[in-house]
């Protein structure tokens, strides 16, 4: 792998991953102007947590694909680049 490939992927991917991180952040601490009743056993606390702990999972999946996708992005931007 070419050098300034891997330094393209890593800038692309990075700055891709970053704005998944921020725009998979926002939700998990909001509230919904409709609350679900929790299920039967469980505390209105318990619930919150695990639902915030389930948006934090995915804020990890969001992040990745956002990374990859960057990186390819960044490969794809130098083949447009080397086309011309």
């Amino acid at each position: 792998m070419n050098l300034v490939l891997a330094l393209i992927m890593l800038l692309f991917g990075s700055v891709a991953g970053w704005i998944g991180w921020r725009s998979a952040t926002r939700p998990i601490y909001r509230r919904s102007v409709y609350q679900p009743d929790p299920p039967d056993g469980m505390t209105r606390r318990e619930f919150d947590r695990r639902v915030r702990r389930g948006r934090k999972i995915r804020r990890v999946f969001v992040t990745i694909f956002y990374a990859f996708s960057g990186a390819i992005g960044g490969v794809i931007f130098l083949m447009l680049l080397n086309r011309h």
